[in-house]
């Protein structure tokens, strides 16, 4: 990436929590949880429920400790072997794996650019149907507001306010992306990277709920375009270093309790250090099999697949 592209920026880390206390240690966690499950059964007495109701919920409070402690640490035996797994890229080696992404590419290979412009099809991309939705309701708003003639003035004073409110933030909703600053910041190389990028294949992600994304990676002959929910960059084909697949295992866990654990999957893009300066890399958020797709059709020399772990404690504040 040139000088002038480099306020183009990296792609931004999620915001964190302001306070995640830290998990106990297992072991700790274990004897607090035997220290704990007769107190279910004081606690019950305490309030007057019977003996046989405070041994039935002292039972069941074993018994959903018991199975997240197995689970737990059946998770942490696993943990190593999955990491091995990935970094001998045994984990995208495997027969099963293999199969079910030729089925996979087979169904949903790389999308071509339909629209006349890269300007177009990005403000396509980033398009959100709720900004319609409040601009809709700014309109029933004001229209209540004209036909209400008899109503109090207080009244239609109230619906006009709050349809300048809807009307303004629905504006906002529809304009406030980040593809008129990524437009402005391509410069000279606009028509260049245009180019690239309607010939380009594409591959998008989206995922709604916790870490929710609309992530996309066009794939150029010259040029390759990523985007976030807040953020488009581009890079020059010619300063990729090398690629690596990353998948994070994120833990969860309730009131200390192990909950289950997710796998997410990341294409890491290194670009070619410059005078002097640290390398850069940029990541983005795809499906397992999109990645692997995107790695393929990106790679430059041989690199490793990366895994980490990451614990999420849910009694965040």
């Amino acid at each position: 990436m040139s000088k002038g592209d480099e306020n183009m920026g990296r792609f931004e880390e999620p915001p964190k929590k302001k306070f995640n206390p830290e998990l106990p240690p297992l072991k700790s966690r274990v004897v607090a949880y035997i220290v704990c499950i007769p107190l279910c059964f004081f606690m019950g007495k305490f309030k007057g429920f019977s003996t046989s109701f405070c041994l039935t919920l002292t039972a069941v409070v074993a018994a959903v400790l018991f199975i997240s402690v197995f689970f737990e640490y059946r998770s942490k035996y696993k943990d190593n072997e999955f990491k091995n797994a990935v970094i001998n890229d045994e984990f995208h080696s495997d027969e099963k794996w293999q199969e079910k992404y030729h089925d996979y590419v087979l169904k949903n290979d790389f999308q071509q650019v339909t629209a006349s412009s890269m300007n177009a099809d990005l403000n396509r991309r980033f398009f959100k149907p709720s900004g319609v939705f409040w601009l809709i309701s700014a309109l029933l708003l004001f229209a209540a507001a004209l036909i209400c003639r008899d109503a109090h003035s207080d009244i239609r004073g109230l619906l006009a306010v709050s349809g300048i409110l809807a009307s303004l933030w629905g504006s906002f909703k529809l304009l406030h992306t980040p593809v008129r600053s990524f437009i402005a910041n391509c410069g000279e190389k606009l028509p260049e990277i245009d180019r690239s990028y309607l010939n380009g294949k594409m591959l998008t992600y989206r995922k709604n709920g916790e870490h929710a994304c609309n992530n996309g990676i066009n794939i150029g002959g010259n040029y390759v375009v990523m985007y976030t929910n807040n953020q488009i960059i581009c890079m020059d084909r010619n300063e990729i270093d090398s690629v690596n697949k990353h998948i994070t295992k994120t833990k969860y866990y309730g009131s200390g309790v192990y909950t289950g654990s997710v796998l997410s999957y990341y294409l890491i893009v290194n670009l070619k250090a410059t005078d002097g300066s640290s390398c850069t890399h940029y990541q983005i958020e795809l499906n397992e099999f999109q990645v692997n797709m995107a790695y393929e059709a990106l790679s430059v020399s041989s690199s490793p697949s990366l895994s980490s772990i990451k614990e999420q404690n849910d009694n965040s504040y």
